[in-house]
């Protein structure tokens, strides 16, 4: 799924009271009570919303469009189409969106097609996010990178948008699902590579509270117009939730091994970004370097979406897309040799496959971006 784009067109002279922040679009007959009895303490009333007019089913056509807009690009398909019916409530903060989904039976693949900007650049890493998905009722089913999962209402999992996934329901279902930045994500980015595309329980630690904060969510923005402020402080503290929940799952904590690996992790993302230049880094350098056998590398590679050779060719490209595009180089044959290729014109075709553009097409930008990609070694 691309870029959710913001279903609201506030005014930007009007701060301090923003217009409702809340796309509702869906089946009528969903009640409140999927999502009531909300945990937290709802805000104090700000002003009164504006009545929003009773929502309308989905058919496949509009299920579609609407699907794309809130996460990002996936081909949609149904088994009867003219059977369809879906409903859609999503709540836009400011980079974290919180969703309520109902439908019947539909399928969802994911393929990774350069998105296009407005200015006709096409770029595949504009909106990396994960989706964390919570069956409310029905089960999902869903793979991604050779794994395979069932969840089921008490568990969750995690979608990354950078992979190829499936994600499918035989029935009807209804979903919790929210859509966070990978950029909000970096210490965690370790636990949720790991965990990725894995059923994780709600039971214990912060997943119950952030289902109730999900519902929180939803009914104070139907209800209330919140002023820019109040709106950060719930992001804030959404993303305080999500952090909690993803850095110790209970699978996690069961892993007695799981703080040594991060630990060689870091030291392997330590010896691999200061030696990026070197055409010969290879496993067996990397390893003796880090004091570590070379299966013993492949195996904590294992548990992450990537093989080590995937991970350093995405830090190679990302590291030179940076240096692309804050045009700190003379010529393309310098930014090839600066992230360890010695060939220029392997290099382009590359880069090319990976950004949907060539290097000399590069955009510029006047600001420096973050250009690495981590091993999941982020403490959690």
């Amino acid at each position: 799924m691309n870029a959710s784009r913001d279903t609201d067109n506030t005014n930007a002279n009007n701060t301090a009271n923003s217009d409702s922040l809340i796309d509702i679009v869906g089946d009528n007959s969903i009640s409140n009570s999927a999502i009531s009895s909300p945990l937290l303490t709802p805000f104090a009333p700000i002003s009164s919303t504006p009545a929003i007019s009773a929502p309308q089913t989905l058919d496949a056509f509009d299920w579609k469009r609407t699907i794309n807009d809130t996460y990002f690009d996936l081909n949609v398909s149904f088994r009867q189409p003219s059977q369809f019916s879906g409903y859609l409530q999503h709540a836009k903060l400011l980079d974290i969106g919180v969703s309520h989904y109902h439908a019947n039976t539909v399928h969802y693949k994911r393929s990774l097609v350069s998105n296009q900007s407005s200015d006709g650049i096409k770029d595949n890493s504009s909106d990396d996010s994960i989706l964390i998905t919570f069956p409310v009722t029905g089960s999902v089913r869903f793979a991604q990178k050779n794994r395979q999962l069932t969840s089921s209402p008490g568990q969750f999992f995690i979608e990354l948008s950078n992979l190829p996934y499936e994600f499918y329901h035989l029935q009807q279902v209804s979903l919790y699902v929210i859509k966070v930045p990978l950029a909000l994500l970096t210490p965690q980015m370790g636990t949720i590579e790991r965990q990725f595309a894995r059923s994780l329980s709600i039971d214990e630690g912060a997943g119950r509270l952030l289902v109730f904060q999900i519902r929180q969510i939803l009914e104070l923005i139907q209800q209330h117009r919140l002023a820019a402020l109040e709106v950060k402080i719930l992001e804030q503290q959404l993303l305080n939730l999500i952090v909690l929940t993803l850095s110790a799952p209970k699978e996690v904590m069961m892993s007695s091994s799981s703080s040594i690996q991060s630990v060689h992790l870091k030291r392997i993302e330590h010896y691999v970004h200061q030696h990026l230049e070197n055409p010969a880094l290879a496993p067996a350098m990397v390893a003796a370097a880090c004091h570590i056998s070379v299966r013993y590398l492949h195996k904590l590679f294992a548990e992450l979406p990537y093989s080590f050779s995937e991970w350093v060719k995405e830090l190679r490209l990302k590291q030179a897309n940076h240096i692309l595009k804050t045009k700190s180089y003379v010529t393309i044959d310098e930014v090839a040799h600066r992230v360890g290729y010695g060939d220029q014109g392997y290099f382009s075709r590359i880069y090319k496959q990976h950004f949907g553009y060539t290097p000399r097409d590069t955009p510029s930008t006047s600001t420096s971006t973050s250009t690495s990609t981590s091993t999941g070694t982020g403490t959690g």
